[in-house]
């Protein structure tokens, strides 16, 4: 928990101590129309312990600033995971997650930071991780993940995004900490 409170102190310095105001004239457009557009994207959800490398694709609405993907993330590597079966076998395993799931984010406010159009976004990853053990016919249970996220976006032109926010992804691994990073690079498709 403290982890999110050192982000949210941090995004509450950044805003504060370099938001200018933008006049109205150079965000108009926003909030005023439907523009839907088609996006690809490559995401990246980390911490010390863990990382998921993804690709999804789906919509963004210009207009209104929201945008829906259905992604599918997976670990580029195996990881030793261990289980205690009674007081005198622990077996470990090696252990690859692939991560299906719908991607729903909302982006609001406008401010420049260090010259780049900026927004804040908020929004969640919901769907479920699987997983195989290598050398093994065991496969993990399947987890139910529903995965909150926010952040700041740095919006070019409303034709590239890149996205740096908090996950909290509760994966059901006791040696992986829950919060994680999550840098998100999307680009529209005309």
């Amino acid at each position: 928990m403290s982890f999110l409170i050192k982000i949210s102190v941090l995004l509450l310095v950044l805003s504060t101590t370099h938001y200018v105001t933008a006049q109205k004239s150079s965000f108009s457009g926003y909030n005023e129309s439907v523009v839907i557009r088609p996006i690809m994207s490559i995401n990246n959800d980390f911490n010390l312990q863990d990382w998921y490398l993804g690709f999804s694709g789906g919509v963004e609405d210009i207009g209104y600033q929201w945008g829906a993907k259905l992604s599918f993330g997976f670990r580029p590597f195996k990881k030793s995971v261990q289980f205690q079966e009674n007081d005198y076998i622990i077996r470990q395993y090696q252990e690859k997650k692939y991560f299906l799931s719908i991607d729903l984010d909302k982006r609001f406010g406008h401010f420049n930071l260090f010259g780049v159009h900026t927004q804040f976004f908020a929004g969640s990853k919901n769907g479920i991780l699987l997983g195989t053990y290598a050398g093994t016919r065991k496969n993990p249970e399947p987890v139910w993940v529903l995965a909150p996220t926010a952040g700041i976006c740095f919006n070019f032109d409303d034709t590239a995004f890149i996205k740096l926010g908090y996950l909290f992804m509760q994966d059901k691994l006791v040696n992986v900490d829950n919060n994680r990073m999550s840098l998100t690079f999307t680009f529209t498709l005309k």
